[in-house]
């Protein structure tokens, strides 16, 4: 099996930034203390992004159950008030946005589970939207990602289709519109799509998880916005998701797999051909679910953090910090416990100190839901947890930048509607 390199975690993951980062004017304090705030009826996607230009996060709100994107403004004081709401196509359920007809404002798109599309609402540039355009998908979107998949300088659409075992790929025209969809074959039931340069021949090339199937899809690009049929790597049979990068800076591919129903995370480093492959396992917390790496502590080189659910319900979940050492392997660092079944997590600067905090995701259908956020300190330590309700909702996050550059932002949906 030839390794593959990506460069970003790609994981139907991740934790939930600090709900102090939603506080909002018309929010209700829980008995416990946290702060849980009403996003709307059936809330399946949350964007942070400054939609009308005043450096301060608006809250885009995707509310599955009346089929519509609320905009809630930022007040600059830490609240939100209602903007405006769009309505959106069936069902929607996961939300991003990209700058789609190059004017400068944030555009959004929006995955519609019940009617087999994207919507597309541009952005005015006052914190509202313009009325939709929808496209057609395959069976039941769940995920979207926006990327420049043909090197045009416009943002293309992956759209991954959950019941079509398929993803569709929308190439941007660079003014608002996109050109209809053309859907590749995945393993059946794909779960979540990265980019990256994997066999490094310079077009960017799909990888797409399948946790029903054990394996990997990969999608080779053609550089125009095309891709060759897929490729399948086999992973571990209780693998839900994982991380592959350059984790010894050799040029090589690696690949972190967790063991979901075991105590371990395996280490695969790529070598000078298929079956001479380095791996290493690691301890690492009981029933590991999701991963993810980035510099805990500054020195270029990746660490791990691992999100631990454990093998019970209402078990307390725990998260292990690795630190990454030049020749790919890793350094046991610490051990912080978390919520009840922590089974996802994020990295990102929550408190703008410039040092990489956690946000964990905990929940359970019989216990509910909350995050643990642990910030920080720089050196691959993180101080201790602080917990904040999720009103109930199974909710996954994921981070990245705004349009503007630099700014963090948030992207968090819950479970993608079953048909």
């Amino acid at each position: 099996m030839r390794a593959l390199w990506i460069s970003q975690l790609l994981l139907a993951l991740a934790g939930i930034a600090s709900s102090a980062h939603f506080s909002a004017d018309s929010g209700a304090q829980t008995d416990g203390g946290a702060l849980v705030y009403d996003i709307g009826d059936g809330p399946s996607s949350i964007a942070v992004v400054d939609l009308n230009g005043d450096h301060r996060p608006e809250l885009v709100v995707v509310n599955r159950h009346i089929n519509s994107v609320s905009i809630l403004l930022n007040n600059g004081s830490g609240g939100f008030a209602l903007k405006s709401r769009n309505t959106t196509g069936l069902a929607p359920s996961a939300v991003a946005f990209g700058d789609f007809n190059r004017d400068g404002k944030p555009d959004i798109v929006v995955t519609n589970s019940g009617s087999d599309s994207v919507s597309i609402l541009l952005g005015i540039g006052d914190g509202t939207l313009a009325k939709r355009t929808d496209y057609p998908t395959g069976a039941v979107p769940c995920t979207v990602l926006v990327a420049d998949l043909n090197r045009d300088g416009n943002p293309d659409l992956l759209v991954v289709n959950r019941y079509g075992g398929s993803v569709s790929v929308l190439l941007g025209k660079g003014n608002g519109t996109f050109a209809p969809k053309r859907d590749y074959a995945t393993s059946s039931l794909p779960y979540s799509v990265a980019v990256s340069d994997v066999d490094s021949d310079g077009n960017l090339d799909l990888v797409v998880t399948s946790c029903f199937d054990h394996v990997v899809s990969l999608l080779p690009g053609n550089g125009d916005g095309t891709f060759r049929p897929k490729v399948r790597y086999a992973t571990s049979k209780t693998n839900c998701g994982f991380v592959i990068g350059d984790l010894n800076s050799d040029g090589r591919p690696g690949l972190v797999e967790p063991h979901r129903y075991g105590y371990l995370i395996s280490v695969q480093l790529g070598a000078d051909g298929p079956g001479r492959e380095v791996r290493s396992d690691y301890l690492s917390g009981k029933g590991p679910r999701s991963i993810v790496a980035a510099d805990f502590n500054g020195d270029g080189i990746a660490d791990l953090a691992v999100a631990n659910a454990g093998h019970s319900q209402g078990e307390a979940g725990s998260v292990f910090i690795f630190l990454g050492k030049r020749n790919g392997g890793l350094e046991p660092k610490g051990s912080y416990v978390t919520g009840s079944a922590s089974h996802s997590l994020a990295v990102g600067d929550l408190n703008g100190d410039g040092k990489l905090d956690l946000a964990v995701l905990n929940s359970s259908h019989d216990f509910g839901g909350s995050v643990s956020v642990l910030l920080g300190n720089g050196d691959g330590t993180f101080g201790a947890r602080t917990d904040y309700a999720t009103g109930g909702y199974l909710i996954w996050v994921s981070f990245g930048e705004d349009t503007k550059g630099g700014s963090a932002h948030v992207v968090i949906r819950d479970k993608p509607v079953e048909k």
